[in-house]
């Protein structure tokens, strides 16, 4: 059975997504909870496959790439794929390096296009169970991340993100943050 995420390991997918060498004391700070309750957060989420794998990216990673439109894998030798995606049309589109290119033979090939720069978008993904840090409402969509005094916070909206920032501001101001 698959069980929804709780609001603090939503946030810590987030914080993960930006920089994923954080430690868990890093983390625990940033969330404003224990160690060991970020802990348990991060090893329930591995447990449960919600973090598939880590990884480093290099920058070599991120240049030259040839992105192909193919109708079937068949052909196409495994080790040569940084990755694919399958479409609703059942064709691939499928992403290797630009040198690789003269070494896949008899692929059924649609088109073919060449990226000069590959980049990740490290504020994008899906949030469930994640409210807004200044009004309380549910988030759905990408939240609006505001980092302030070493912790990151979430608004809904960019009115929320303001006043956010003028309260914690205000609360600095006092000595009460």
């Amino acid at each position: 059975m698959k069980r929804n995420i709780t609001e603090i390991e939503q946030r810590l997918i987030l914080i993960l997504k930006k920089d994923s060498r954080k430690s868990i004391l890093d983390i625990a700070e940033e969330l404003g909870v224990s160690r060991i309750t970020a802990k348990k957060a991060f090893d329930s989420l591995v447990r449960i496959g919600k973090i598939k794998n880590f990884t480093v990216t290099l920058d070599e990673d991120e240049r030259d790439l040839a992105i192909i439109h193919v109708r079937d894998l068949g052909n196409l030798p495994k080790d040569l794929v940084i990755e694919y995606f399958r479409l609703i049309d059942n064709t691939y589109i499928v992403v290797v390096y630009y040198e690789n290119l003269v070494k896949l033979e008899g692929l059924s090939i649609i088109d073919v296009k060449i990226a000069t720069v590959r980049s990740i978008n490290e504020n994008s993904g899906r949030v469930e169970h994640l409210h807004c840090d200044y009004c309380g409402e549910g988030m759905s969509g990408i939240p609006i991340r505001v980092e302030l005094q070493g912790k990151t916070y979430y608004a809904c909206c960019p009115n929320c993100e303001r006043d956010l920032r003028k309260r914690r501001e205000a609360l600095a101001e006092q000595g009460t943050v």
